[in-house]
């Protein structure tokens, strides 16, 4: 929560009003507050695990989060209608979560689309595209502010800035090193000039097409992996402040200590002849456990709400249409 700032001129110590860490008094005590509505559009095969990980984090400050779990209407439709995944057990589906048709009047403050592990070449060869696609153009009018992760990252790329990302021939996955380019909106506030954070992904997107589009900020890039996360910003309030759009990660920074190694084990059990995660297990001997160096870099989450929840209208109905990209 932020400083409160009792007098009108600057203090010397404290963070200023422009920081997005502070408040002037009269407004602190004048302020409406409401839970914030986020919805999750949750592509995972394992979604009980992706819940965790990321509800574990957006709940982690102390603003009240309202989670709505969302699926495409024709993933929701077969489960309805007897389809079994073997991930997911399908009651959990009928009971936590809504196709689009059914929240489509909703207005949310936030949305986050996760990854999948998808294996077409393009991300628009999928057959679930068109449903993305359609869910996509309604953040547009029905979205304060969008979060996209690995896979989602990738179809929100191509769909919103026509950055294209192509499967490789070989799965780019290990814990890598990134550094901070750019943070005008402050996602990564806390975060070293330098850290680690986990990557998992068959297709990197286009860093020629990225350069040439000047709405998308390169916050973090690998120098192994390229551009990892990148953000396009509005301005809101005063003195110049910008909050997230939609923001684009490509990494997994709420992966939990076993993801990466549970994902190799899966991979290896289909294709014995899968490399190691790069730079994850000790000594890259596989029978050590990893230890977790990048846990503090999921502070990601909380900033994205902090911002959203500063920039968002207290009306939900007030939340404007964005204009395209």
């Amino acid at each position: 929560m932020p400083v409160i700032v009792a007098s009108e001129e600057a203090h010397p110590f404290l963070p200023s009003l422009a920081s997005g860490a502070a408040i002037d008094q009269g407004r602190a005590l004048h302020q409406d507050i409401r839970p914030l509505q986020i919805a999750i559009l949750n592509l995972m095969a394992d979604k009980i695990t992706t819940e965790r990980q990321l509800a574990a984090w957006l709940g982690s400050t102390p603003l009240q989060v309202n989670l709505t779990f969302v699926a495409t209407d024709g993933y929701v439709r077969a489960v309805r209608n007897g389809h079994k995944s073997r991930n997911t057990p399908a009651e959990h589906i009928v009971k936590f979560y809504n196709p689009l048709s059914e929240i489509r009047d909703d207005k949310f403050d936030g949305l986050i689309v996760t990854g999948v592990n998808a294996l077409q070449p393009r991300v628009s060869d999928e057959a679930f595209w068109p449903e993305v696609q359609e869910i996509l153009d309604w953040s547009a009018s029905h979205v304060f502010s969008s979060l996209y992760l690995c896979w989602g990252a990738k179809a929100a790329l191509k769909h919103f800035h026509d950055v294209e990302s192509v499967k490789g021939e070989r799965k780019t996955c290990g814990l890598f090193h990134h550094r901070v380019l750019e943070d005008s909106t402050g996602l990564l506030f806390g975060f070293p000039d330098e850290f680690s954070a986990p990557v998992s992904r068959w297709k990197n997107p286009d860093k020629q097409a990225i350069a040439k589009r000047p709405g998308l900020e390169v916050v973090a890039v690998s120098e192994e992996t390229g551009p990892n996360i990148l953000v396009e910003s509005e301005p809101f309030g005063e003195a110049g402040r910008r909050f997230p759009r939609r923001a684009y990660v490509l990494n997994h920074p709420e992966y939990e200590t076993d993801s990466l190694r549970n994902e190799y084990l899966r991979d290896r059990a289909v294709d014995p002849a899968t490399p190691l995660p790069l730079h994850y297990f000790p000594g890259d001997d596989p029978t050590k456990p990893p230890i977790n160096r990048w846990r503090h870099t999921a502070q990601l989450y909380a900033n994205w709400v902090k911002l959203v929840y500063e920039a968002t209208p207290y009306d939900r109905a007030r939340i404007p249409k964005l204009d395209p990209a």
